[in-house]
């Protein structure tokens, strides 16, 4: 074999963009994209070393598969030749590191695969390995070559560092459904009936791990003792748990075994086996014969089994058809195979199409026959005669060299370039299997070399050169290798830096990249092909301005920002949008009453309350601004991401970068699968809005051209366009009018009208009743306010602990305002009190000032436990029973007296009765707490009875409120302070200076 060393001149003309360089990968200098991809920035930071044209993302690719300890010192292995400096390792010492970068993975790939052509006599002059050894590294290093996964993770390292490779792990075997068997109906059956079981089996698994986990949560989480946590008839925690678990179907041997093991302290172990089901099951292709495509065309009968089957049976062929196109259509499987596609196994290389386009020369069709010519000799001389395959070499990136050479993807000229690139493969596989005695691949149909754009017309030249014989030197005694083109492993994917993967085409225009206004950029596959075309700079900046956006609302039309400063929006407000905008956000909800401030919003723009809180999430329509004027300053913004409907573009280059369509990537998958000896992998991605009908004309069509491998699936349903736009959380929908959904019976004759009516927020009245608890937690003095709707139920808290930091006291602020939005919303004070009492933290410990709890295990225990039984008579949360405590919940001030004695005016506020409270008001002792809890019957006392009675004499207790001084009492809050001689005194604690 005739080297040359191509590589090595293609990487020195391209200066020090192949250089290695150290990296950090997974840290956050790395999430400012220079390529396809950003890198999370969680990833732990380890360092690299890489070329210097890698992104980010395939640094951090890379930094992920090299994560096994190799020997760090090796040492020639004894008794072995070495060839140019060349010589199998052995370790040398215990100490382990991983690999230093993408270096060491070509050292090793490299270095392994030369030393074992030259020992195989496979170069004319074994003083060839270093060139050799050179340009198999230097198509590494210029990722013209990228090997799979496995042999970035162990390929060579048995000649490396005298370590054993790990067997590959087996790939899953297929199921097959032959289209002319008897049990196809049945097994299209299977296929669904599989998809739906393992989505319902997802389903049941999440809910009874979560229900059983619930039911063990309400044991643990109680404090009471150890008889009555267990018991649901004392755990009202516990009996909502097991009702609900029972209710979604879990089995009851389910539910008390877990009530079994949480009386023990022994956690469910079986909950762990209740994952759901994320291992995909084999995937299955149907075997759809040409047979089977005549006499669909044909409308007849299509006739399962054999002629000399007894129990033959037979179908109308395209209602075999449709039932496969109906399986297909619902659920994207099985895959279709029309014609024999040969299995692959051994080593994987994929060979970058994208990478052999040089912005200069054009199509480099020379260095891909190196390529070719230098991989299958490595592969097929290091393989063992008796395997089934040397393995296999992966065309990928089609895509992305028709849009980087200005090639329409569904063109003529594109299926010409696909075709010659699969025979330019194919004879280069000849030509090795010639020299080395290797089964070859057989040659398709000659390709249109005539129709070839200027680009690519080394591609004819190359054709030209490669001799189409095949002859043999030696007897055909070792493997051959298998050409295909599919999308590589997901595990590999980021290490491209392409624009597109196996045969599919650019999505679309534009790459995220964090490090530009808008997040966005132009594809530089598609910014490669408008050079080519012709374009100037000018024009690339325009069409990625169409694009991408400008990442501003300057110029925009429709809304921009002089239009924004005309309605009166302040320059600071206005660079909070822009600053929205260029991270991303949509203009519609870059006006929201957050950037702009709820004070802008009223006094500047002049929105109403009302307005600003129903839609505060986009303010845009209540500016004035049309969807119209939103839609074009959002293109403005955020551009298109296409160029096909670039206006200031030519038609002939718009037509260029036109989206895809499925019969332009089957007629391309039928070009290159004509010219090689493997699969295409044809994945075509309908659109949600695809009918049945629509997936059986696309089998037709594949079957037509005799397809070997055909992936279909729905996108972009209907269902998942419409699901991101029902707000499930969004509470307050007062300025939307209800909806109506009228059903008719034509049975009863009769109409069923349904009024859906989502969750408004109940709004608390202006002048509003409540009370406030003063109570110590562990020496933490804390404040309880509360604030009730007119019928006596509970709308809002405030927490205040006046001594505490800061921080601690605004968590509390905001968690309180949390539960208050929380319960005007329509949540049940019931879930919050089981959400939160009995949580352990600091402050706690004993309780005083408060008549029924006694201690704590936290702020948040005593507290959702004092309104657990105040407002739902939640004695069970109570140390001391309720009926026998002060009725009012305000301490023990007079804890001493009977409660007949007790004034009843002092559970009334003056202040919001307006001083207008009767003084013939009692209030009976004992009165039972059933009101609360819901449980009260007619004849049952209230929490608080009232009597009138005989009128009381006017010398009352009652201070004169002009004596009061208006200072807030320091202990208590109140504004009940009255001044004395030589001290002060608050009515409602009792609080003296004394």
């Amino acid at each position: 074999m005739k080297l040359n060393r191509r590589f090595a001149e293609a990487l020195a003309a391209a200066g020090d963009r192949h250089a290695f360089a150290p990296r950090v990968a997974g840290t956050l200098d790395d999430q400012v994209s220079d390529g396809p991809g950003t890198v999370p920035g969680d990833a732990a930071a380890r360092p690299i070393t890489v070329p210097q044209d890698w992104s980010p993302a395939a640094t951090h690719a890379l930094a992920d598969l090299l994560d096994s300890p190799r020997p760090a010192s090796t040492r020639p292995r004894p008794g072995l030749q070495a060839f140019g400096g060349l010589s199998p390792q052995l370790a040398e010492g215990n100490e382990l590191a991983t690999e230093s970068g993408y270096d060491a993975v070509i050292a090793r790939i490299a270095g392994s695969l030369t030393w074992s052509v030259a020992r195989h006599g496979g170069l004319d002059n074994p003083d060839d390995a270093p060139v050799f050894h050179a340009e198999l590294a230097a198509s590494l290093r210029g990722r013209y070559v990228i090997p799979d996964a496995e042999l970035c993770r162990h390929g060579g390292i048995d000649w490396a560092y005298g370590l054993a490779v790990p067997p590959a792990t087996p790939a899953r075997q297929a199921g097959l459904i032959h289209a002319g068997s008897a049990a196809a109906p049945a097994q299209l059956r299977a296929v669904a009936e599989a998809s739906m079981r393992d989505g319902v089996l997802d389903v049941g698994a999440r809910v009874t791990r979560d229900r059983l986990d619930a039911i063990a949560q309400a044991c643990h989480r109680c404090s009471g003792e150890a008889n009555d946590r267990f018991d649901p008839r004392r755990n009202a925690a516990l009996a909502r748990a097991m009702r609900a678990a029972l209710r979604d179907g879990v089995a009851e041997e389910a539910v008390e075994r877990a009530l079994a093991l949480a009386r023990q302290g022994v956690a469910e172990d079986a909950l762990t086996e209740l994952q759901p089901q994320t291992e995909s099951r084999p995937e299955n292709i149907l075997q759809f014969p040409a047979a089977l495509g005549r006499a669909i065309e044909a409308d007849e009968d299509w006739q399962f089994g054999s002629d000399d089957d007894a129990g033959r049976s037979s179908i109308r062929a395209r209602e075999l058809r449709d039932n496969i196109a109906r399986t297909v259509w619902s659920f994207g499987a099985p895959s279709l195979a029309f014609q024999a596609c040969p299995a692959t196994s051994g080593p994987a290389l994929h060979i970058n199409l994208p990478a052999f386009l040089d912005p200069q020369a054009g199509f480099r069709a020379d260095l891909l026959g190196d390529a070719l010519r230098l991989w299958s000799q490595a592969l097929t001389l290091s393989t063992a005669r008796t395997a089934d395959s040397a393995g296999t070499l992966n065309l990928t990136g089609l895509g992305a060299l028709l849009s980087a050479g200005g090639i329409a993807y569904g063109s003529r000229e594109a299926c010409a370039i696909a075709a010659a690139i699969g025979r330019l493969a194919s004879l280069c596989l000849r030509e090795t299997g010639s020299e080395l005695g290797a089964q070859a691949p057989g040659l398709g149909p000659e390709p249109e070399a005539g129709v070839l754009p200027a680009p690519f017309a080394g591609l004819a030249d190359e054709l030209d050169r490669v001799s189409n014989r095949f002859l043999p030197r030696t007897a055909l005694a070792r493997p051959g290798l298998t050409l295909t083109c599919a999308a590589p492993e997901a595990a590999i994917a980021g290490l491209f830096d392409t624009d597109s993967h196996g045969i599919a085409p650019v999505e679309t225009a534009i790459i995220a990249d964090s490090g530009i206004s808008g997040g966005h950029r132009l594809r530089d596959c598609l910014r490669n092909g408008l050079r080519r075309l012709g374009a100037s700079a000018t024009e690339i900046e325009i069409a990625e301005d169409h694009a991408a956006g400008h990442g501003t609302l300057r110029g925009a039309p429709g809304i921009s920002v002089a239009a924004l400063q005309e309605l009166g929006l302040p320059d600071d407000a206005i660079e909070r949008v822009e600053d929205a905008i260029g991270d991303g956000a949509a203009v519609r909800y870059a006006l929201n009453r957050w950037t702009l401030g709820d004070r802008v919003c009223r006094e500047q723009l002049g929105l109403p309350s009302d307005v600003i809180a129903a839609e505060g999430r986009s303010l845009a329509r209540a500016l004035g601004f049309s969807e119209a004027e939103i839609a074009a300053a959002d293109r403005h913004a955020h551009g298109s991401g296409t160029l096909d409907d670039a206006i200031d573009l030519p038609l002939e280059w718009r037509s260029v970068f036109a989206p895809a369509t499925a019969p332009d990537q089957l007629a391309l998958s039928a070009a290159l699968e004509s010219q090689i000896n493997g699969g295409v992998d044809t994945q075509l991605a309908l659109d949600g809005e695809s009918t049945i009908d629509d997936v059986a004309a696309m089998i037709d069509q594949a079957a037509g051209l005799g397809l070997r491998q055909l992936t279909l699936r729905r996108t972009r349903s209907g269902l998942r366009d419409l699901l991101p736009a029902i707000d499930f959380d969004k509470g307050d929908y007062t300025a939307e009018p209800a909806r109506e959904r009228i059903v008719e019976r034509t049975v009863e004759r009769t109409v069923e009208r349904v009024v859906e009516q989502p969750a408004a927020r109940r709004k608390l009245p202006d002048r509003r009743k409540g009370y406030i608890q003063k109570a110590t937690v562990g020496g933490h003095k804390v404040y309880l306010h509360t604030g009730e709707f007119d019928d006596g139920e509970l709308g809002e808290i405030f927490i205040d602990m006046h001594k505490e930091g800061a921080a601690f006291r605004s968590l509390m602020n905001n968690f309180a305002i949390a539960i208050s939005i929380g319960l005007q919303y329509g949540v049940p004070l019931e879930e919050f009190v089981d959400a939160f009492v009995f949580t352990r933290f600091e402050p706690a410990g004993d309780v005083t000032g408060n008549d029924s709890i006694q201690h704590a295990t936290s702020i948040l225990d005593y507290l959702f436990r004092e309104l657990g039984v105040s407002y739902l008579g939640r004695e069970d949360l109570a140390e001391l029973s309720p009926v026998n405590a002060d009725q009012g919940g305000l301490g023990k001030g007079v804890a001493e007296e009977k409660l007949s004695q007790t004034d009843a005016a002092r559970f009334i506020s003056r202040g919001f009765s307006r001083g207008q409270v009767p003084d013939n008001i009692v209030m009976f002792a004992n009165a039972a707490r059933k009101v609360a809890s819901g449980q009260a019957g007619p004849g049952d006392v209230g929490e608080i009875e009232l009597q009138a009675s005989e009128p009381a004499s006017r010398g009352s207790k009652r201070q004169d409120v002009s004596l009061y001084s208006g200072d807030p009492c320091p202990d208590c809050g109140h504004f009940t302070v009255v001044h004395n001689e030589n001290s002060h005194r608050c009515d409602a604690c009792n609080w003296t200076s004394d």
